[in-house]
């Protein structure tokens, strides 16, 4: 059974007290998760040597986490990547959300559930993290309530359980945005990590990086991750979508059953070995390779730039409330949204 302790990190910009909670299992290795947006600070598991490796990017500090725009390690919501132009029709009625990407709203907006501090109780070896967003926060519809699980398991797995009911008709896609480089968070890039996802579509973009309510095959593009590869295999060629992006920041459409626990990636760290296996219930895995990450002073003074990590977002289907060929993101009054994703670590 997994141990859990807990640190102070420090006070948020309102004066409210930010915990940090420590799992750490029978081998010895670790997760960090904070209060400040639910989020995952640090992973701490053996490479092929055996020697402890955090993969996962931070910030030294709660302001860092408060105020900065890559969400690292956070979890995401109401509702996870872009709505088009800042704004949705639900129920006949529009709704209007703030604009802080460009024309379009973002990972819930300004003031979403990365920037709050969160509830947490300890049950057994379960953290659970919980908050209420309120009716019109961030211009979204409902009072809902909304939990995050983790646990950690003897065999480096970490189960994340996502559950939100509202009193009100609403839209709700979570997920969880932590940076991994699986060579150690202080190395340079990720682009030597090898690569597999079990999708045969993916998403494009239009030039405000909106989906085009389409999916397309990923067989001889740049999207291919059928077969394990270099992710730089990938990025470095040329490719309008990629121009797009400045890199991958696309979503991928998952080979599954409806709401089963399928494998949704595979990635591996070339130097230490560290392999990550990803599960979902989710339709969605989207990909995004720290594209414009630009932090002199990351966790323990290291300096992420560009590439130093990627995300494996697990999500519902990007802006959809918008998109009437996607599978809806809508939350119905009194229904429980629910998704798992697991993240399991072992040496290649």
């Amino acid at each position: 059974m997994s141990n859990i302790s807990k640190c102070f990190f420090g006070y948020n910009a309102e004066g409210n007290a930010v915990n940090h909670y420590i799992i750490e299992n029978i081998k010895g290795s670790k997760v960090v998760i904070s209060q400040l947006g639910a989020a995952i600070v640090s992973i701490i598991v053996p490479d092929k040597k055996g020697e402890m490796k955090d993969v996962v990017l931070g910030c030294n500090d709660v302001n860092g986490y408060e105020t900065g725009e890559e969400y690292f390690g956070a979890t995401v919501g109401r509702c996870c990547g872009r709505i088009q132009d800042a704004k949705f029709i639900l129920n006949g009625k529009e709704y209007l959300l703030p604009k802080n990407n460009g024309k379009n709203h973002l990972h819930g907006g300004i003031k979403s559930f990365s920037r709050k501090v969160w509830d947490c109780e300890q049950q057994n070896d379960k953290l659970i993290f919980s908050l209420k967003s309120t009716d019109g926060e961030e211009g979204y519809p409902g009072n809902m309530f909304v939990s995050v699980v983790y646990s950690f398991d003897d065999s480096n797995r970490l189960y994340i359980e996502y559950n939100a009911v509202s009193d009100k008709d609403t839209i709700c896609n979570l997920t969880n945005h932590t940076f991994f480089n699986l060579n150690g968070h202080e190395t340079a890039n990720i682009l030597s990590h090898l690569l597999k996802i079990n999708a045969k579509k993916y998403i494009p973009l239009n030039d405000n990086l909106i989906p085009n309510g389409e999916s397309e095959s990923v067989i001889n593009t740049p999207f291919d991750f059928i077969h394990s590869k270099p992710i730089l295999d990938g990025i470095k060629q040329k490719h309008q979508q990629l121009t797009i992006g400045k890199g991958f920041d696309h979503s991928f459409v998952l080979d599954k059953e409806k709401n089963k626990l399928v494998f949704a990636a595979t990635a591996v760290g070339e130097k230490t070995g560290i392999r990550l296996d990803c599960y979902t219930t989710n339709h969605i895995l989207h990909l995004y390779t720290g594209n414009y990450v630009n932090r002199p002073l990351g966790k323990n003074n290291v300096s992420y730039g560009e590439n130093s990590g990627f995300c494996l977002e697990t999500q519902g289907y990007p802006d959809a409330i918008n998109q009437p060929n996607f599978i809806s993101t809508k939350l119905k009054a009194g229904e429980t949204y629910k998704q798992i994703t697991t993240f399991k670590f072992s040496n290649n």
